[in-house]
């Protein structure tokens, strides 16, 4: 063998040496790497991927494993853990909103309206601001929150109504922009939910020369304690007189300071009894409006009201806007009241009624009167005293201070905490400006 071959074995023996070396130190790195994994390898469940802070985890206490479990676990869980809410998170149910409690709003209530969102027709095609008076299309007039009539509803749509200086005033409102008379106690009532009371023969033909035009009834108050003038400009006082309806005593003189208590009962809210008390207390009588559903509730109390020498009036049956219905279902809604009353308190209905909301038109002035009735509106009313939400806010003695005036025909809802613990302030306050209290039968 020569010399050069000798050489290139060695060379030969030492590369394949290096060459074993690096395996075993590869080899020996890739035993550490899995012996370190095995080492980190989870046991419990798996932690979240959704975000949940690693410290927020560790502190959810896991289940303390019995002697058995811990000395004996069980490969297949520990190889392969199951998923569990912790690792694979549901996603959580949005809570289900709380019902409104506003009212639902409901063909034939009434609601105050942004006049600057009405328009002529349904939908967002029609233009702003453009609404129907009188048949025509005219630029809206309204009051800013004008208070109006709902007479239809389509899908979100609301038909309104109203009139305004004896002009008739329709368009359409989206619901987002109307706000109900809340609190009333005279719910929103459509017309197949109403009470079903038999229709009374009457000629609905002999109605056939008086106007429908829906009014609601106002009037402008003074300083001067004198008797309000009505704000109609068709010289509405002079059909007052005609067709037998009262706002006051327009007879009465400041020598003779006389003012009539009356009080609006669409259901009983547990004060009536105590307002009776106050009124005997003084001997003062007084008027009360009934609906059937406060008769049915409280007969008799009803029934008291005329023990004690109250005049009781009819309020209708089912408070609704009378203009808005025929003739027939007017006297039907009157004669519904008067049948019941006598039937629950053997009494017979005296002859005055109110008309809910202050609702009227000529045929419904006509068809009262013809059904002997006295229609009886007011001259001094209490802000929003029907609402259960502002009773804290209730003025009652303020209205009295401010437009008392001989002749007054006082509306009070007897639905009214502030009112039932005031009427006593109301009425001392009344005696000491020299009142006396006149009751109805004596309007002439």
């Amino acid at each position: 063998m020569s010399k050069e071959t000798s050489k290139m074995g060695v060379w030969l023996l030492v590369d394949a040496l290096l060459l074993l070396a690096i395996v075993v130190i590869v080899a020996f790195i890739v035993g550490q790497t899995k012996k370190n994994n095995q080492g980190t390898e989870p046991t419990g469940p798996l932690r979240p991927v959704s975000g949940t802070p690693a410290e927020e985890v560790s502190k959810t206490p896991s289940k303390e494993p019995s002697p058995t479990e811990e000395a004996t676990p069980t490969p297949t869980e520990e190889a392969t853990p199951t998923p569990t809410e912790e690792a694979t998170p549901t996603p959580t149910e949005a809570p289900t909103p709380t019902p409104s409690t506003a009212p639902k709003i409901e063909a034939n209530a009434t609601c105050y309206v942004n006049v600057a969102n009405i328009r002529k027709g349904p939908g967002t095609e029609n233009d702003k601001v453009m609404i129907i008076v009188d048949g025509k299309e005219v630029p809206a007039q309204l009051g800013l929150n004008q208070r109006v009539q709902i007479t239809e509803i389509k899908d979100e749509w609301y038909h309104i109504f109203a009139i305004v200086e004896d002009q008739k005033v329709e368009g359409y409102v989206k619901g987002t922009f109307i706000t109900p008379d809340n609190g009333s106690g005279f719910r929103a009532i459509s017309d197949n939910t109403q009470q079903n009371v038999p229709t009374p023969i009457i000629n609905e033909a002999q109605y056939a020369a008086y106007d429908t035009v829906w009014r609601e009834w106002w009037y402008e108050n003074n300083s001067t304690h004198d008797i309000p003038k009505s704000s109609y400009s068709n010289n509405m006082t002079n059909k007052f007189k005609q067709y037998g309806a009262y706002y006051a005593d327009l007879n009465a003189t400041k020598e003779d300071k006389v003012i009539y208590l009356t009080f609006d009962c669409g259901y009983e809210n547990g004060y009536t009894e105590r307002i009776l008390d106050t009124l005997k207390k003084y001997n003062i009588k007084a008027c009360f409006f009934v609906t059937k559903g406060y008769l049915e509730q409280a007969p008799g109390i009803a029934k008291r009201m005329k023990d004690e020498g109250h005049i009781v009036g009819n309020h209708t049956v089912n408070h609704p806007s009378l203009p808005k219905l025929s003739s027939g279902k007017i006297a039907s809604e009157l004669v519904g009241v008067s049948d019941y009353f006598k039937k629950v308190t053997g009494y017979e209905l005296d002859p005055f009624m109110r008309p809910p909301m202050g609702d009227f038109s000529e045929t419904s002035l006509k068809v009262q009167q013809d059904l002997g009735y006295k229609t009886i509106f007011w001259s001094i009313a209490i802000y929003n005293d029907f609402n259960q939400d502002y009773q804290d806010k209730v003025d009652t003695l303020g209205p009295f201070k401010k437009w008392h005036h001989s002749g007054a025909i006082a509306l009070i809802h007897a639905v009214s905490k502030t009112n039932t613990e005031k009427l006593e302030e109301v009425i001392l306050f009344l005696k000491g400006e020299g009142y006396r209290f006149g009751t109805l039968d004596q309007l002439s």
